[in-house]
């Protein structure tokens, strides 16, 4: 191996479409939202995104209708944009959080870090939403066939 470029850097951001949709196209992933690398949420966001597009596709096509219309596509964008920007709102408001170590900050990080390793079933719920598994799932991720 050799580098074949001097080392950069890029500031921790986030992104968001402010549509998944035009005529006979659908955004899905990176290319409608970006955010900061924590625990590869948007690996999993951009999966939920590929799943909710393919169950709505086939389910169109099984009923005989236009797969790229805009009533079809609307109904993606419906799916999965609020999620989305559910989850870029609370990871960058994470590292915000956990970024930095002003007095007050992390005294209200450590004590709400606290709070939550003693309540099993609010841990629990964050550990769950965390892998993705909370909310309206597209099949796909439910481990069902389509």
């Amino acid at each position: 191996m050799r580098v074949v470029t001097k080392r950069s850097a890029w500031p921790l951001g986030v992104l968001h479409a402010d549509r998944y949709i035009a005529d006979r196209l659908a955004l899905v992933g990176e290319a409608a939202h970006a955010m900061h690398p924590i625990a590869g949420q948007g690996l999993n966001m951009g999966l939920r995104d590929v799943a909710a597009l393919a169950e709505v596709i086939v389910d169109t096509y099984r009923l005989g209708l236009n797969v790229g219309s805009p009533e079809t596509l609307a109904r993606y964008q419906r799916w999965r944009r609020f999620d989305n920007l559910s989850l870029l709102a609370v990871t960058d408001l994470l590292t915000r959080l956990f970024s930095n170590d002003i007095g007050p900050l992390k005294l209200a990080r450590d004590l709400g870090m606290a709070a939550v390793n003693r309540m099993p079933t609010l841990k629990k719920f964050f550990m769950r939403h965390a892998m993705g598994m909370v909310g309206d799932l597209p099949r796909l991720i439910r481990g069902e066939p389509l």
